[in-house]
């Protein structure tokens, strides 16, 4: 549990919202669980990552990555 409350404290969460989330969760820990509860909040998620999510904000390019020459120069000896 110290890990999971270090890890809500690195994140900005209150202290009385620890609290409540700790006593909320304690016989149900789960990363699900813990993020269910500080959504509920009004924190973004911590322990769990959403991939779908990142699918729509993709904006990198790799076509520029693929597509560039090498940067190194050749010299002669």
């Amino acid at each position: 549990m110290d890990s999971i409350i270090y890890e809500l404290r690195a994140n900005d969460v209150k202290e009385e919202d620890i609290e409540l989330i700790i006593s909320k969760v304690k016989n149900r820990v789960s990363e699900e669980n813990l993020d269910l509860e500080l959504v509920k909040l009004g924190y973004d998620k911590i322990f769990t990552i959403d991939y779908d999510d990142y699918d729509d904000n993709d904006d990198y390019d790799d076509s520029d990555f693929l597509n560039s020459k090498p940067r190194y120069q050749e010299f002669d000896e």
